[in-house]
């Protein structure tokens, strides 16, 4: 009987590790002077044991016909994909630096991953920089890593 016990724990464990989420994703621009792009921007979160939720394009999560990414604005992006088993606490965020002002002031980025039983993790990523060749640091990505050490 017990193994019967571990074996369907077992099977339920699995199950959730596979489920799929739905994912909201909230993109803040900076209200600077030029902060907008057209760039293309991907996101990766990460957390703390290294398991990823990767999305090479933003644009398709997003509405469509919409113009993202521009100054002073908040974008929302939502898709479904396979469940992150804890909170995020990396992202990586980039812009492939293209398209007319390929250069970027990001405020922040909000995620949240809405779990099959309706449980909720969030993670704010505060950025408050630019993604930008031309403008320091001079890179066209950002790291924020608030795992623990």
């Amino acid at each position: 009987m017990k193994i019967l016990l571990v074996l369907f724990l077992l099977a339920l464990t699995q199950s959730t590790a596979y489920a799929q989420c739905e994912f909201v994703i909230l993109v803040t621009t900076g209200n600077k002077e030029d902060a907008g792009t057209d760039a293309r921007i991907s996101l990766s979160v990460s957390t703390a044991n290294g398991k990823k939720l990767v999305i090479e394009s933003l644009k398709p999560w997003g509405q469509k016909g919409h113009n993202n990414f521009e100054r002073g604005h908040t974008d929302t992006f939502e898709g479904r994909g396979k469940c992150l088993p804890s909170k995020p606490c990396r992202m990586l965020l980039e812009s492939n630096g293209k398209g007319n002002k390929p250069g970027w002031f990001v405020d922040k980025v909000e995620f949240s991953q809405i779990e099959p039983n309706l449980s909720v993790k969030q993670k704010t990523f505060k950025v408050n920089r630019w993604l930008a060749r031309d403008v320091s640091p001079g890179t066209l990505f950002v790291v924020v890593d608030d795992c623990p050490k």
